[in-house]
C-alpha cells in the first residue's frame, strides 16, 4: 500500500510544483530573480551561511540534551546536515527518518529513543515558533486584518502541541496499550505492521521516560529558542541583502506561518512552488509588493536550498567517512 502512495505522492508534488511555480512566473521574470540572487552583498550572503549552520549546532545540542548526552554533539552535528537536508528535499517530511536511521547504524541507538527524541525536538521547535511569534504581535503596532483573523490557527497549534507533550509525558503508556488492545479485540494483533507499530510504540514510550525532560527543560526551551531566533535573523539578513526592507518583527509574523505550513503532508519538489506561494500570500499584506513578495520568495529559496546541501553534502562525506 505504502508503495502505491509513494509515487503518487511524487506525482501530486511535481505538479504543484510546476503549476504553482508558472503561475508566479507569469508575475515576475525569472531574469529579475537571478539578477537579485547574483548581486545579493557577500557578506549578507556569508553571515547567512554562519548564522545558519549555527543553528544545526544548537539542534545538534538540543538531541545530545534529549539523549541523556550520551551521543556527543560532533556526531549530531553531522546527523542534523543530513537529516535536514534530505527533509527538505524529500515530500511527504519523509526525511525525518533519515534521523532515525543514522542515529541507529552510527550511534546504534534504538529506534524507539530516534523516535521519542525526534517527537520530543518537534513540539519544543513548535512552542519556540509560537512564542517568538506572539513576541512579534506585542511589539508591532499595525498588524493586517488578514493576519489578525488567522491568529486562532496559532492558538490552537500552541494548546494543541502543550496538551501533546503532557499526554506524552504522563499517558504515553496507557495510550500505547489501549492500542494493543484494540488490536486484540479486532484480532489483528499478530499482523507484521501491526505488531511492528505496537512494538516500536512502546519503544518509544520507555525511551520517553528515560528523557530527562523535567530536569533539561529550560536548556531544550533556551536551545529551540536560540534554533529559530537564529533561522528568522537568517532571513532578516538575507531580505536585507536582497535590498528588501521589513522589520525583524515583521520576519518572524511572516516567518513564522511559512514554517508552520511545513506540517503539510503534501509540498512541492523542494518546496518550490508552495513556499514562494505562502511567502506572498504572507508578506504581501505585511508591506511588500506582490513583485518584491515573489522575487523575494524565489531569491530566499534558493539561498537557504544551497546553504543545506552544502552542509548535507558536509554531514554525508562526515559520516561516510567515520562508517
Amino acid at each position: 500500500m505504502i508503495s502505491r502512495i509513494r509515487p503518487y505522492t511524487k506525482y501530486i508534488a511535481l505538479f504543484l510544483t510546476i503549476i504553482l511555480v508558472a503561475l508566479l512566473l507569469t508575475q515576475v521574470s525569472s531574469d529579475t530573480i537571478i539578477s537579485i540572487i547574483s548581486h545579493i552583498n557577500p557578506v549578507y550572503l556569508l553571515a547567512g551561511f554562519m548564522l545558519y549552520a549555527s543553528s544545526y549546532f544548537f539542534r545538534a545540542w538540543r538531541f545530545h540534551i534529549l539523549l541523556n548526552r550520551e551521543v556527543s554533539i560532533k556526531d549530531l552535528f553531522n546527523i542534523v546536515c543530513v537529516h535536514n537536508a534530505t527533509n527538505n528535499l524529500l515530500p511527504a517530511r519523509t526525511g525525518e527518518l533519515s534521523y532515525i536511521y543514522l542515529l541507529k547504524k552510527i550511534n546504534n541507538k534504538t529506534v524507539g529513543e530516534g523516535i521519542a527524541t525526534l517527537v520530543v525536538s518537534r513540539i519544543f521547535d513548535f512552542i519556540a515558533l509560537i512564542i517568538l511569534f506572539f513576541f512579534a504581535i506585542v511589539l508591532i503596532t499595525d498588524i493586517p486584518k488578514i493576519i489578525m483573523d488567522a491568529l486562532w490557527i496559532i492558538a490552537f497549534f500552541g494548546i494543541f502541541l502543550l496538551i501533546v507533550l503532557v499526554i506524552l509525558l504522563t499517558r504515553g503508556k496507557k495510550f500505547v496499550i489501549q492500542i494493543q488492545k484494540t488490536a486484540e479485540r479486532l484480532h489483528c494483533e499478530h499482523n507484521p505492521g501491526v505488531h511492528f507499530f505496537i512494538r516500536k510504540g512502546f519503544e518509544t514510550i520507555e525511551s520517553l521516560d528515560r528523557i530527562q525532560i523535567k530536569e533539561s527543560i529550560s536548556a531544550l526551551m533556551i536551545s529551540s529558542l536560540l534554533i529559530w531566533g537564529v533561522n528568522y535573523f537568517v532571513v532578516y539578513l538575507l531580505m536585507m541583502g536582497m535590498n528588501f526592507q521589513l522589520s525583524i518583527f515583521i520576519v518572524i509574523l511572516g516567518g513564522t506561518f511559512i514554517l508552520l505550513t511545513t506540517v503539510l503532508p503534501i509540498q512541492g519538489v523542494a518546496g518550490f512552488g508552495t513556499t514562494e506561494t505562502i511567502w506572498t500570500l504572507v508578506f504581501v499584506p505585511l508591506g511588500l509588493s506582490m513583485d518584491q513578495a515573489i522575487v523575494s520568495g524565489f531569491c530566499y529559496h534558493i539561498v537557504i536550498i544551497l546553504y543545506f546541501t552544502i552542509l548535507g553534502i558536509y554531514g554525508w562525506i562526515t559520516v561516510r567517512v567515520k562508517n
